[in-house]
């Protein structure tokens, strides 16, 4: 009887496993093609997300499937980053990386390695998604994946700009604009152009950005990136900004705030609000910028967006400041240069001492002023190539308190 049971159990029990390995298997490719054919549905996609990730997890946990587990992570990351899933993400990524290493499939690694650049970069942790930059980027020259190492460049130009490195994250813009121009690749090219954009208008020339952003805007049109739209109309509406002309600025963010909210991208919208509110403070609407920025506070922080959560107080430190609310707005700027730092954004960290600093001097508050017009240098002094403006602000600063501190009678 006892071999009796043993033989039938033996046979039983492979079938079963067997027939569970098929199950996971055809269960991703099942929520792979559900992906494909619901990548714009951003409401079916969000009520399925629990479900997608267990069936990916499922997935990467089995041998037979990790093929279609390891194209689901891929295909749904897009959504993720969309929709603000980031903190959920990370154990997904680091175990389809691992996945991607033991199965020896080296481009799968790749982008994967990137996807985890990208949600370190959004989280704020600059130095770590360099990392992982650069582990994609050797992957991808030495698998001769002349497209994947594109994507990786584009996305390091955003890292070097938060690095305060001008010059290196414009020569990622060219490269990768160079590599997406030979493969007629429209909408990668788009990216590149409005990360290209960025820089310029960072390093103080916004015609020159708006000729990349007007680029970018007609490469979203032309693949039907509704998303990439939105963001390179943003972005317009940061050159108008730039340039004085406030109701073409107001006209660009209010276009791309209806579109982000017409697909779901709340974080991109909250984004565009931003910026929205920084036009109403340079027009003296300081209540309503203030308005703005406290309405999108939560949403960064709830989804643990440090380096935006971080430009909220700063903002709101300038706003409280030009409201008189003194008691208030030391706390804020103080708020944003430990998150700026914690996300080895020294360039912000920087302008955010230097805007404290200047309406410490408006209190003649000097001692102080100067303790953080001291640490701004310290940290403008450690970036390769930091932005011009950063500098003219600190030095008219350095000056004020030089000049204030002449005016004191001697003891």
């Amino acid at each position: 009887m006892t071999n009796g049971l043993m033989d039938r159990n033996g046979p039983a029990t492979t079938d079963y496993l067997a027939r569970f390995r098929r199950k996971i298997g055809v269960n991703a490719s099942s929520w792979l093609e559900f992906m494909q054919q619901h990548a714009h549905d951003t409401a079916a996609l969000d009520r399925e997300m629990d479900n997608l990730s267990r069936a990916i997890k499922q997935a990467l946990a089995e041998p037979t499937a990790w093929e279609p587990g390891l194209a689901l992570t891929g295909e749904t990351w897009r959504h993720v980053e969309t929709r603000g899933y980031w903190l959920a993400w990370q154990e997904v990524l680091d175990q389809a990386v691992e996945v991607s290493r033991q199965a020896g499939r080296q481009a799968d690694e790749a982008f994967l390695l990137d996807q985890l650049g990208e949600l370190a970069r959004i989280l704020g942790d600059n130095r770590r998604a360099q990392e992982h930059f650069d582990a994609a980027l050797s992957l991808s020259r030495m698998i001769g994946d002349r497209a994947g190492e594109g994507h990786v460049i584009v996305h390091q130009s955003q890292i070097y700009l938060a690095l305060g490195d001008l010059a290196a994250a414009l020569t990622c813009c060219e490269q990768a604009a160079s590599i997406f121009e030979a493969f007629n690749d429209a909408d990668n090219l788009a990216i590149a152009h409005n990360n290209w954009g960025i820089v310029l208008l960072e390093q103080g020339a916004p015609e020159d950005a708006m000729a990349h952003f007007e680029l970018a805007a007609t490469g979203f049109e032309r693949s039907g990136n509704r998303r990439g739209l939105a963001k390179a109309l943003g972005s317009q509406g940061e050159a108008y900004r730039h340039m004085i002309r406030w109701d073409e600025a107001m006209t660009c963010y209010q276009q791309a705030i209806a579109i982000d909210e017409e697909i779901g991208h709340e974080v991109q919208a909250a984004r565009t609000r931003m910026n929205l509110g920084i036009l109403c403070h340079e027009q003296g609407r300081h209540e309503e910028a203030l308005a703005l920025h406290m309405a999108v506070e939560p949403l960064f922080r709830r989804l643990g967006d440090r380096p935006h959560l971080a430009r909220v107080y700063n903002n709101v430190g300038v706003f409280l400041a030009a409201l008189g609310r003194w008691d208030e707005f030391q706390a804020a700027f103080d708020s944003a240069v430990s998150l700026h730092l914690e996300a080895d954004d020294l360039p912000r960290a920087a302008h955010t001492l230097t805007n404290s600093a200047e309406h410490l001097l408006d209190q003649k508050l000097i001692n102080e002023a100067s303790d953080y017009l001291d640490r701004a240098y310290t940290l403008l002094d450690t970036l390769p190539s930091p932005p011009d403006y950063l500098l003219r602000d600190w030095e008219l600063q350095s000056q004020r308190l030089e000049t204030m501190l002449a005016a004191q009678p001697a003891n």
